[in-house]
């Protein structure tokens, strides 16, 4: 393909052309940075997020306009949505391209340095390690001594006979240079077991009352709470906050385990673990009703009332049930709708429905806080206040599957191993002319390291040193 400029041809080069551009962004590590930081900063979002709660969760602790956001964009459940899976696609294609785009030459480059029958010395006068020695001794006594010095620091020896002496090619540590492409390897690895827990996992939350028996997610078993407890040291302070939780499966107890924060409880591969507790916003165990006498504004009597229990008022012709109740009672004039605009006991409501010989004359909300300020009985002379409750605790228990946990393993460990490869292992090569002259022999030696020069610079002087010594082990032998 040629562009035409005036009267000269130029030739385009493949990488202007619409496949190399595309080729070129997905092997820019501009894009790598790009993708890595976008995904640490919603797995950020996620972690301060809460995973996997009702979205009336979220309107009670963000807000209604937070809430519409988190539902819209799916930040509830963000790890399995389709533009974070798309996130990790392109990072995945982006590690691809990347290895794709340097590998090949690495690999061309060592089967080279394996294969290599033909060197060149001449190559040492432009390295900035070279020297120039002079020993005594015969070829073959120099020849043995220069290899098996190399040998001994693990270098691996080609040797070539010239004319006058010989030459020496010395290389180790090439498998260094595979350090990013194994580091890459990891990656894919680490990716793969994300994506399988993406699509095959899940993370759910459940508050658990004490007593009540949930469903399990995905799973054909369901958890009984048999108790929540909290323990204090002397001070007052929280110790730990305990569950003691039953697994039930095909109408049959299991498993029971004792769990606390740092103490989960595992069952065919489920992960569950304590993660936070209260009490029940949209529920207690009992209130506490007065009758008050608005004449001589005092209560007359006293109603226990437990979840959905009918009760008549002793004296009346009333009767009463608790139905409702609101930790924080909130009113949505839009939808007519009652709710608790927070998990914290700041303005707590019951309500009740009121029956009259039977017959159904209304459904009050009696505040705690405000006794008194919306009347709940037609009577002009009494009125029903909310004198006392009794909260249900509740323990909130996170629930874990992740069948990419243990590729992910895998992928942690792959990556160890290229982290050492391309910090600790350093590709270092040695080039050795040898010219005998009588018993005598001119050397000159040079070398490079791909990393860590000042190492190196250290070992070249060694042997040097060494190879210096070997004529003085001549004589002496």
């Amino acid at each position: 393909m040629v562009e035409r400029v005036g009267e000269v041809e130029e030739k385009v080069v493949w990488y202007r052309s619409i496949g190399g551009r595309i080729w070129r962004f997905f092997s820019s590590v501009k894009l790598t940075i790009f993708v890595l930081i976008t995904i640490a900063v919603v797995s950020i979002i996620g972690t301060l997020i809460e995973q996997g709660r009702p979205m009336d969760y979220y309107r009670m602790i963000y807000g209604e306009g937070w809430a519409v956001i988190i539902e819209r964009f799916g930040l509830d459940d963000m790890y399995h949505t389709l533009w974070f899976t798309s996130l990790l696609g392109l990072l995945v294609l982006n590690i691809v391209v990347c290895t794709l785009e340097r590998f090949p030459s690495k690999w061309r480059a060592l089967l080279k340095e394996k294969n290599k029958e033909d060197f060149d010395t001449s190559i040492i006068d432009r390295l900035g390690n070279r020297e120039r020695l002079q020993i005594d001794g015969t070829l073959e006594d120099v020849r043995n001594g220069i290899v098996n010095l190399l040998r001994k620091r693990r270098y691996k020896v080609k040797v070539k006979d010239t004319e006058d002496g010989f030459m020496v090619y010395a290389w180790k540590g090439i498998i260094g240079r595979f350090g990013s492409d194994v580091t890459h390897l990891s990656l894919l690895v680490i990716l793969l077991g994300a994506m399988v827990g993406s699509i095959w996992g899940f993370r759910d939350f459940a508050p658990i009352l004490e007593g009540a028996t949930v469903k399990v997610p995905n799973s054909d078993f369901s958890l009984r709470l048999e108790r929540f407890w909290i323990d204090y040291y002397e001070t007052g302070q929280i110790k730990q906050y305990n569950s003691l939780l039953t697994v039930i499966e095909d109408g049959k107890e299991v498993l029971t385990k004792h769990i606390w924060v740092n103490e989960p409880l595992y069952y065919k591969g489920i992960r569950f673990y304590q993660s936070s507790y209260g009490t029940a916003w949209d529920r207690i165990r009992e209130a506490e009703v007065g009758l008050q006498n608005l004449k001589e504004n005092r209560i007359e009597k006293l109603v226990r009332l437990g979840w959905g229990e009918l009760k008549k008022i002793e004296g009346t012709e009333y009767s009463i049930r608790l139905v409702g109740y609101v930790s924080d009672f909130a009113f949505d004039e839009r939808t007519r709708t009652v709710f608790s605009k927070s998990a914290e006991t700041k303005n707590p409501a019951v309500q009740l429905e009121v029956y009259r010989g039977g017959k159904l004359v209304g459904k009050p909300w009696l505040f705690f806080n405000y006794p008194g300020i919306i009347k709940s009985l037609p009577d002009k002379n009494y009125d029903l206040v909310l004198t006392g409750f009794r909260t249900i605790p509740y323990s909130g228990i996170s629930m874990n599957k992740d069948p990419g946990t243990n590729i992910v393993w895998v992928g942690s460990a792959i990556m160890g191993v290229g982290f050492i490869l391309a910090f600790f292992v350093y590709h270092r090569r040695l080039w050795i002319d040898v010219r005998m002259c009588s018993e005598r022999a001119d050397v000159k030696i040079g070398g490079v390291s791909n990393k860590n020069p000042f190492s190196f610079e250290r070992e070249f002087s060694e042997i040097t040193e060494t190879i210096r010594s070997i004529s003085g082990k001549n004589k002496e032998a």
